[in-house]
């Protein structure tokens, strides 16, 4: 049967109970993860290691791979763009390791009766996996939208979907629509790091409605709604930027919550919290997605 490598160079650390020449590798057979055993062999004065050699080679094409699809799938913006009642800008910024290509996407798109999905999300893992479940999530997402169903339906029929096709994956989003005529944004989460309001001088993290990881468990989802005025902006990001191995979630959300503080230009304020922040978590991809209120 063929395997299909969905590990990448940083994954293939040495495993407890494998020798120091043996890493553990994690392949992809009839949609079921293998957890299996390369050798590295010795290389001698007049040898060369080929099975290094070809998982090398592997793994770098399995990277190529993964990041020509999130390039095909994820609309890329060079600069600022307009919505309905928005201007908008996305940054999408790959891990700092550069074999570790995860799965974050995002949405911002006019929906048929006028109003805006928005919607950003993480797919757990790297490589293919995380990025056909990306790829997967977003298209769902996208289409069930065009029923007009409100956030909370929407992240329990995606909830059903990981359950049914990926039950070995977990994934967050964050999902909502933006009426431009009263303003309002309805919208509901899935275990995601909470949006971020900048009103004036001042900003804050939106309380979230409550609702579980899509994938683990199956808990009903709530929805919240919030008035803007014009001026405001809203700022919806990946855990990659306040997540890090040195410090809390809350420490992350702080700065974050910070450095944003009476800033209402989108792009500045991208710039600003990728400063505070470290720019991106070298294990992790990170999505930020800023939202103005015309």
């Amino acid at each position: 049967m063929t395997s299909e490598i969905i590990a990448s160079l940083a994954q293939t650390e040495p495993s407890a109970g494998l020798s120091g020449g043996a890493v553990a590798v994690v392949c992809a057979e009839g949609g079921r993860k293998v957890r299996r055993t390369a050798t590295r062999r010795a290389t001698d004065a007049g040898g060369h290691a080929g099975d290094s050699a070809r998982l090398a080679e592997a793994l770098a094409q399995e990277r190529h791979v993964t990041l020509e699809l999130q390039r095909a799938i994820l609309p890329l913006h060079e600069g600022p763009f307009d919505l309905p009642g928005l201007r908008a800008v996305v940054r999408y910024l790959p891990a700092s390791r550069d074999s570790r290509v995860g799965g974050d996407w995002y949405i911002t798109a006019e929906m048929p009766g006028g109003h805006v999905l928005i919607a950003i999300g993480d797919v757990g893992g790297h490589g293919l996996a995380a990025a056909a479940g990306m790829a997967r999530l977003r298209g769902a997402l996208a289409g069930l939208a065009i029923t007009g169903s409100p956030p909370q339906r929407l992240l329990g029929w995606l909830n059903d979907l990981v359950h049914h096709v990926d039950p070995e994956h977990t994934a967050s989003v964050v999902a909502g629509y933006f009426d431009p005529r009263s303003r309002t944004l309805t919208w509901a989460q899935a275990g995601h790091p909470p949006p971020l309001l900048v009103r004036g001088e001042e900003a804050r993290p939106l309380t979230t409605p409550a609702g579980i990881l899509l994938g683990a468990g199956h808990g009903g989802y709530q929805e919240a709604s919030l008035f803007l005025e014009p001026g405001d902006l809203l700022l919806l990001y990946s855990d990659g930027l306040i997540e890090r191995r040195d410090r809390s979630l809350e420490e992350g959300l702080a700065t974050l919550t910070s450095a944003a503080a009476g800033i209402s230009d989108p792009g500045r304020v991208i710039a600003a919290v990728l400063s505070a922040l470290g720019s991106t978590d070298p294990e992790d991809d990170t999505c930020v997605v800023a939202l103005r209120v015309l």
